[in-house]
């Protein structure tokens, strides 16, 4: 078993997810969808993946990601790895499930939400000079299933996803906290 596929297995693991099966030995296409956003924001915000991603029809995708699944289906359905998460991949498993897993909006829309962040996430990476009306309309064009408005929150979520400590600037701090404080 491949070291990436531990890995995925291990932040799965991780987050408390459980993998459902379809009728007989395979994973549910539903636990497939989910294993694939998961596994591409992982890569997105840093965590060292073997796995090559291209977009598709309901976002980011690996084919080799699913020969794995395929070809160690026990392993992932039973959440059985040697793999142990070091402080940083546990810290972008947690960037997620705040941001992504947890939000407000997971419990009626998950796969949507997924399916945005994990493809916002994708084109930023491949352009990261792209403006949020760029993205919107990339993206309502790719994905004309989405609401508007799920488009404009995973924006948002991947911009908290993405977005790096060290730019938080004094100056930035003090008008964030001058607007927190507005009565």
């Amino acid at each position: 078993m491949k070291p990436s596929y531990k890995k995925i297995i291990a932040i799965l693991k991780y987050l408390g997810f459980s993998i459902e099966r379809s009728d007989g030995p395979d994973i549910s296409f539903n636990s497939r969808f989910k294993i694939q956003k998961i596994a591409y924001l992982c890569k997105g915000l840093g965590i060292d993946l073997y796995y090559k991603f291209t977009i598709r029809v309901h976002g980011p995708y690996s084919h080799v990601l699913t020969q794995d699944y395929y070809n160690f289906p026990e392993a992932i359905v039973n959440l059985e790895t040697d793999y142990v998460l070091n402080e940083s991949e546990r810290q972008i498993a947690n960037k997620i499930k705040e941001n992504v897993l947890d939000h407000y909006i997971t419990n009626d829309y998950e796969t949507e939400l997924l399916e945005a962040v994990s493809s916002i996430i994708y084109l930023k990476e491949e352009n990261p000079d792209i403006s949020d009306d760029d993205i919107f309309a990339t993206v309502k064009n790719m994905k004309s299933h989405l609401k508007e408005s799920m488009i404009i929150i995973s924006n948002n979520i991947s911009k908290e996803l993405l977005f790096k400590p060290e730019f938080l600037t004094d100056e930035i701090r003090k008008e964030l906290d001058m607007w927190d404080n507005i009565d």
